[in-house]
């Protein structure tokens, strides 16, 4: 059991956060999900790494639980946030319009 924790910890820590991370999603208890490209992971993480995971500059609450990567979007369009210039295989978040207004706002689109 301490393995597991062990080798999810190294996984956390080997994620280069600005560029791999699109969102992620906190759960109860510390359970954190990752969102990326190609892949999502989930993983425990001290009260201590999740505080400095929501502060981490560059990512935005869009909602209580969500937060995004402002570097990593590419498009906002009709309340729908894309990550990737080809929409068809692109990682998307739907958001209401007050937040797409306010992502519109902080990235100038």
């Amino acid at each position: 059991m301490l393995s597991v924790a062990l080798n999810e910890r190294t996984m956390y820590e080997d994620f280069d956060l600005e560029k791999e991370i699109l969102y992620f999603k906190v759960g109860a208890e510390g359970l954190v999900s990752l969102h990326a490209h190609h892949f999502s992971r989930k993983v425990q993480l001290s009260p201590t790494d999740l505080k400095a995971l929501m502060k981490r500059k560059g990512y935005y609450a869009i909602s209580s639980s969500c937060y995004i990567n402002l570097s990593r979007i590419r498009a906002i369009i009709s309340g729908v946030v894309y990550f990737d210039s080809d929409r068809n295989s692109s990682k998307m978040l739907t958001v209401s319009k007050r937040t797409e207004q306010k992502l519109k706002q902080l990235l100038a689109l």
